[in-house]
This record gives C-alpha cells, structure tokens and sequence, in this order.
C-alpha cells in the first residue's frame, strides 16, 4: 500500500475513530460489537482504490459501518428467531419442530461439526473463539499470538471451507 493512503486512513482514523465507536455503540448496544464493526469499516476503506481521493471518506465511513452494523443486527435477529423457533415457544405447545425436522436438523449439524474438524488447528481454533465464544478479532489475536489480520485470514478461510463442505450439492 502507498504510504500516502496509509497516512490518510491514520488521519481518517484519529480523527473519526471516537464518534465513529459512539455512532456503533448506540446502535448496537455492545462496545466491543461497536469496535468490530468499525475495524470492519476501516478494513473496507483500507481495501478502496484510492481512499485519499474519496470525495467524502467520513460519509463513506459511517455509511459502511452503518450497513456492517444492520447486517450484525440482522444476522443477531434470525439467531434469535430460530432459537426461538427450536425451543418449541412458537405455537406454546413444545411441538415446533417435527421429528423429521429435527432429524434433518441433527444431520446438518453433524455435518457443520464435520466440515469444523477438518480445519487445521489454528483456523478451527479462531473459528470457535469467534462464533462459539463470541469473541472479538482484537481477542482472538491476543489468544492465539497472530496479527488481527491473520484472524481475519483464518475466519474467510473457515467460512469459505465450511460453505463448500455444508452447501448442497448441485447438479
């Protein structure tokens, strides 16, 4: 990267980093889901072309962040709807799920904690801390001794492992 865009986004950082995690904070109601979020934003203004020559970096900052944002609360909701769904609280009864469903259901996870296994070591380990603990980049890389950049690297590579292994086969 030219150190020219490096200075930029240190600038765009010192400058904007405080009311960008408020902004996240109030949204999201968790800071350390604010700090990820904006890490998040940052890395996709680090990955524009040209970032010292938008025309508005904070706007394309908070804007990014906003939608990362509304995708974690998305994503947090159908959580919730299925877990919902599951615990049989959908019809007050306790039968929510059919025996076949739930069948289906145990065989998808096998096949998820199949696909996890077969992560080397390390991208498993990240993996888990990030989904099953919830934990942060920023921890996850203080846990296993790598870069929050590597972290990154691990979980795009499990995602992109567990997509092929789990995703139905098309013909």
């Amino acid at each position: 990267m030219k150190s020219k865009s490096v200075n930029f986004l240190q600038s765009i950082f010192q400058e904007h980093n405080s009311g960008l995690l408020r902004f996240l904070t109030a949204k999201l109601a968790d800071p350390h889901e604010a700090e990820d979020i904006a890490q998040d934003a940052y890395h996709n203004l680090l990955r524009a072309k040209a970032p010292e020559q938008l025309e508005n970096a904070r706007a394309y900052l908070y804007k990014t962040a906003a939608n990362l944002a509304l995708n974690r609360m998305r994503k947090q909701r159908r959580q919730q709807h299925c877990e919902w769904r599951l615990s049989g609280e959908a019809n007050g009864r306790g039968d929510a799920v059919s025996p076949e469903q739930a069948v289906c259901a145990q065989y998808e996870l096998d096949a998820v904690l199949a696909a996890v296994n077969q992560l080397p070591e390390s991208v498993r380990r990240a993996f888990l801390l990030s989904r099953a603990e919830g934990k942060s980049y920023r921890e996850i890389s203080t846990e296993l001794g790598v870069s929050v950049s590597t972290v990154e690297k691990y979980l795009i590579r499990a995602l992109a492992h567990l997509r092929r292994q789990c995703e139905p086969q098309r013909q």
